[in-house]
């Protein structure tokens, strides 16, 4: 099953659809981690794609009149996910805080942008996935299947 994870898209709504479009009939969700507008790129998204596009999303720290939620976790393919900004954890001073949330989460995925730094640890058995800035033309894919977890960047 494929996720794609995106953040920080600054208004660059341009790329987010041009990253929708690529994997609309590929992804089973898209994941966005924040500061997209105060969510009006992906609310523009949500009424341009409809049904087909499988939407979840946490606000950032740019993202001043959203109402979703900071952080949160899902189930996915069979596996734990916890998504964040990363803004309420420090993530650009360490993933001190984020390791210790997503621990706590039992999470088997931890999913954070803010940083625009792409970036994917496999720490203590969770994947730290960070899939760069949208406003830059990067985002994350992450395949999860019966072998296991493959997380990587892809640019548009």
């Amino acid at each position: 099953m494929r996720m794609i994870v995106t953040s920080d898209s600054h208004g660059r709504a341009g790329v987010l659809f041009d990253i929708i479009q690529k994997h609309i009939d590929d992804a089973d969700i898209f994941v966005n981690l924040g500061d997209c507008n105060s969510g009006r790129d992906l609310e523009n998204a949500q009424i341009y794609f409809g049904s087909k596009l499988n939407l979840v999303c946490v606000s950032g720290n740019c993202d001043f009149s959203g109402d979703a939620p900071d952080e949160r976790t899902i189930s996915f393919a069979g596996k734990k996910v916890f998504i964040c900004h990363g803004h309420t954890l420090g993530v650009k001073f360490g993933l001190l805080d984020l390791k210790e949330k997503a621990k706590k989460e039992g999470a088997d995925i931890a999913l954070y942008g803010h940083t625009h730094t792409p970036c994917v640890n496999y720490i203590d058995g969770i994947y730290y996935f960070n899939p760069g800035a949208v406003r830059d033309g990067v985002y994350g894919i992450a395949d999860i299947t019966k072998a296991g977890i493959v997380c990587f960047n892809a640019k548009i």
